[in-house]
Parts: C-alpha cells; sequence; structure tokens
C-alpha cells in the first residue's frame, strides 16, 4: 500500500509523457529516428548528449516548421510535442542526479537552447547556405570540415519539410508509422 501511494506522488509530481497520444507516439518517432546509427555514422553528428539533443530539436523542428502558419489545433499539438520533449529532459537531468540548485539554471539553458535554434533554423530555412553555417555552429562547433555532414543534415530537414508539408496530423502519423 505504501509503495502504490509513492508511486502516485511520484507519477502526480513528475508526469509521465502519454506517448499512445498523437504528439506522444511522434515523439517516440522522432526519438527513434534521432538516434538511427546513419546519423552518428555517416554525417559525422557527435553520438554524445549534445549531439543527440540537436538532432532531437532538429526532428521538432521539422513539425514546427510545417505547422508555422497553421490552424490553432496545429499549433496545439506542435505545443504539446514541445511540452513532451520538455518532460522528457526534464526526466533524463533527474536521472543524472542534477540537483534540485542547479536543475533550474540547467532547464533554462535548454529553453534557451532549443528556441535559439529552432528560431534560427527558421529564419535561414530558405538559405542553403546560413541553414548549413548554422548546422555547423550548433553542431559541429564551427568546424568547416563537417561542412558535407551538414548539408546531408540539411538536405534531410528539407526532404523531411516537403514530405509532411500540407498533411494532417493523422497524416504524418500515418507517413511517419515506420519511421520518422
Amino acid at each position: 500500500m505504501f509503495k502504490k501511494i509513492i508511486s502516485y506522488l511520484k507519477n502526480f509530481y513528475n508526469p509521465v509523457p502519454d506517448y499512445l497520444s498523437p504528439h506522444g507516439a511522434l515523439y517516440k518517432r522522432i526519438l527513434n529516428s534521432s538516434y538511427e546509427r546513419y546519423f552518428y555514422k555517416k554525417i559525422m553528428v557527435p553520438d554524445t548528449l549534445d549531439g543527440r539533443f540537436d538532432l532531437i530539436i532538429l526532428h521538432i523542428f521539422v513539425i514546427l516548421k510545417v505547422y508555422k502558419n497553421s490552424s490553432e489545433q496545429n499549433k496545439n499539438f506542435t505545443q504539446k510535442l514541445f511540452d513532451i520533449f520538455m518532460l522528457e529532459v526534464e526526466s533524463s537531468y533527474r536521472e543524472m542526479g542534477i540537483s534540485d540548485q542547479s536543475f533550474s539554471k540547467k532547464m533554462k539553458v535548454v529553453i534557451e537552447s532549443f528556441y535559439g535554434r529552432t528560431k534560427m533554423y527558421d529564419l535561414n530555412y530558405d538559405n542553403e547556405h546560413e541553414f548549413i553555417n548554422c548546422l555547423l555552429r550548433n553542431i559541429w562547433s564551427n568546424d568547416s570540415s563537417y561542412k558535407v555532414s551538414a548539408r546531408e543534415l540539411y538536405d534531410f530537414v528539407v526532404l523531411k519539410v516537403n514530405k509532411y508539408k500540407n498533411k494532417s496530423i493523422n497524416e504524418i502519423l500515418e507517413l511517419s508509422s515506420d519511421g520518422f
């Protein structure tokens, strides 16, 4: 009985993402895609927490871009996608043992990083050269020797935006059922 109460309280204070919801299902597909070895072996994204973080943001950016000037329902969907991302980041930090004293500072950095990256990706989406520079800066610390890798990652983003453009949430879920 005592364990059930503790479990209930943990779930109440640390909400668990709903992976059965449409935004939760898509988030899981984004995670699975961002963990594909292709990004780390072929495109040479650093296989680190920061590298994975950047790939997840880039995947989420695809959906943000697709639904940028969209209906309120689609904007609510992207907000829920962002919310589940933040729950996951928070959970990861707690599992890593980040103390409550430094937790809010770390989450502030995560939020600033997310908004900063997605804003720059959006501003430069139609300018391949500048978008590639954003990727080089964010993922490869401005190392221009990764320009070919950044170009491949840019091509991936454009391909996915085109795949999901003008699609409903249900169509995106159907199209991504075999992988994002």
